[in-house]
């Protein structure tokens, strides 16, 4: 069975021990979101006139995609401040190891508001320019996505995370980015909205054709962590059913992974579950990622 996992990180010099474990697993590529685990997210360089914007590079998946042909490829994580936005995503557009953009604005209460405020179009309009996918974070406000999805009907926009609020360590984290005296108690509430209620925001998105979902971090999202995620099976389903299965991804994000499953843990948990026909186990294992991203396989 074709995979492909559609989130992992990758540091510096971890190219051939991740390509060693993909072997193992019989994981054909990956889509990395070249992070090195600080805050903010190292390699970048600092923008703008006053340094506000940050700017990634992916050094070690751009060598690991000369290396190892096709197992690798890559996201941008796209900055609305960057003065010259359209210019640095044209050029990355160029780049066939480049799949797709990344915006998370789902991570300070700033941000969301700026995304709710239509301040993102600019990456928008360059993705539908430049014909490239957007992967976004958005931490539970799922329901601001529509606004995009209606103006950019072109765009193809993926929900990060299975769209829900952060749990428990996530929340945590998000208070000590955003660093405001009362941001602590603020994200632990948000954390804390019924699960239905959140869920139910979620299977709206499917409604707009553009809109598909990542199905990471289901074990901390769902209280369903260990092997396999039973608990988070009927959330699966429902997004089946909401969303169809072509327009559901796996990601494994096994770098930044909250309930401590393997690597192969985590594609079992897909790979052996009942509830599932052998063509969801196919679109979401793999299918969905290769045709949303334009990655043949």
């Amino acid at each position: 069975m074709d995979i492909l996992d559609s989130q992992v990180h990758l540091g510096p010099g971890g190219a051939a021990e991740m390509v060693k474990a993909m072997d193992a697993l019989g994981i054909a590529s990956v889509l990395v979101d070249e992070w090195w685990m600080g805050t903010p997210g190292h390699p970048y360089y600092p923008v703008g006139k006053n340094g506000e914007a940050i700017r990634t590079t992916s050094p070690t998946t751009e060598l690991a995609c000369w290396q190892y042909p096709g197992r690798f490829a890559f996201l941008v994580r796209a900055d609305r401040r960057d003065p010259d936005l359209k210019h640095v995503l044209k050029f990355w557009r160029d780049n066939p190891n480049v799949k797709a953009l990344r915006t998370s604005p789902g991570m300070t209460r700033a941000e969301i508001a700026a995304f709710a405020a239509g301040e993102e179009d600019p990456i928008f309009e360059c993705a539908a320019e430049l014909g490239l996918p957007i992967f976004v974070q958005i931490s539970g406000n799922t329901h601001l996505v529509k606004r995009y999805a209606e103006k950019f009907p072109s765009v193809k926009i993926i929900i990060c995370h299975t769209g829900m609020p952060p749990g428990p360590v996530l929340a945590t984290i998000f208070g000590q980015m955003e660093g405001l005296p009362d941001s602590a108690e603020h994200w632990a509430k948000v954390g804390a909205e019924p699960k239905g209620q959140a869920w139910a925001k979620v299977l709206r998105a499917a409604d707009s054709p553009n809109v598909a979902l990542k199905w990471a971090h289901a074990g901390a999202m769902f209280d369903a962590g260990g092997y396999p995620q039973v608990a988070a099976r009927p959330y699966l389903k429902q997004a089946i059913s909401a969303f169809g299965a072509e327009r559901i991804m796996w990601a494994s994000d096994i770098s930044a992974n909250q309930t401590s499953e393997s690597w192969a843990e985590l594609i079992f948990s897909i790979r052996e579950n009942p509830d599932l026909s052998e063509s969801d186990k196919q679109w979401i294992l793999a299918g969905t990622a290769r045709e949303w991203l334009n990655w043949p396989k």
